[in-house]
């Protein structure tokens, strides 16, 4: 069973909205109505010889990577990162350099976006070293953006180039942009780029179509296509905006949103559908 059949299972009959809940399970992030202000809640994990291995860097690069892979989740909502907690499950063995190795490489990342780090949990871990980061962002009332509001005429946009592994960067700024200009519909690229549009046209029920030839890369398209943890964002809005972005971030027009059986198809320069074995990473759970 893979991750999403799984959470589909688990969560079937879970509200999705309940009182303040504006948006809970199936988004970047879950959104709480406060005042004139939204909530957005997220977290995420890494743990040791799933999401990397010790001998592919430093525990500074990792501790990065947690921070960086949390907060895109707010950047993909179009909100500002505020504060985090973090859970560690350590090994007897860890080393406990190791831990400030990581930590300095956490809180730098966090430093730059000016994220407080508010508290967490420490325990014991039979073999590997796992870690959740749990982050608290805000947005304006109603303004976050969505998986859900992709529509039939939107262009289908990226924030930078896919395949950079191992270069995270939250893209805070670029989603708060987004909001100031209206955009309703963005994911952040964590899993791939066509699984997680996947995730967009099927929470929007629209088909997405992407120009294999405009998606800028770095290295094999297959691999810019499908490997993920980019953390950059993906997104779709009117073709009008993207095009007088003016002073604005760079941006790169790589398809379109159109009336379909829900999903996302590839096709080169003359039109002609791509296929793909696999549309990006998947968590076999059992």
């Amino acid at each position: 069973m893979t991750e999403t059949e799984l959470i589909e299972k688990l969560t079937r009959n879970i509200p999705r909205k309940k009182g303040p809940l504006q948006i809970g399970i199936g988004d970047d992030c879950s959104v709480i109505r406060a005042g004139n202000k939204d909530i957005l809640i997220s977290c995420d994990s890494l743990v040791q010889n799933i999401h990397f291995k010790k001998s592919w860097g430093s525990w500074n690069i990792w501790g990065a990577k947690a921070a960086a892979a949390a907060l895109s989740d707010i950047a993909a909502m179009g909100g500002k990162p505020c504060y985090a907690w973090i859970n560690l499950a350590l090994p007897a063995h860890f080393k406990t350099t190791d831990i400030q190795k990581f930590y300095k490489g956490l809180l730098g990342v966090f430093k730059k976006f000016d994220v407080t780090l508010a508290g967490g949990n420490i325990t014991r871990a039979p073999e590997d070293f796992a870690a959740t980061t749990t982050v608290w962002g805000e947005v304006k009332k109603g303004k976050a953006m969505l998986r859900s509001q992709a529509k039939p005429g939107d262009a289908v946009y990226v924030g930078g180039a896919l395949g950079k592994r191992g270069q995270w960067q939250p893209q805070i700024k670029l989603g708060e942009w987004l909001v100031s200009k209206g955009c309703k519909a963005a994911i952040d690229v964590s899993d791939g780029l066509l699984k997680d549009l996947e995730h967009m046209a099927q929470a929007s029920l629209v088909k997405i179509v992407i120009e294999a030839d405009k998606v800028p890369h770095v290295g094999k398209l297959k691999e810019a296509l499908t490997y993920g943890e980019d953390y950059i964002l993906a997104f779709t809005m009117a073709t009008s905006v993207g095009q007088a972005r003016g002073q604005g971030p760079k941006i790169f027009k790589i398809g379109k949103v159109v009336k379909g059986k829900p999903g996302v198809q590839v096709v080169n320069s003359k039109g002609q559908l791509l296929s793909f074995q696999k549309k990006g990473f998947e968590h076999k759970v059992g």
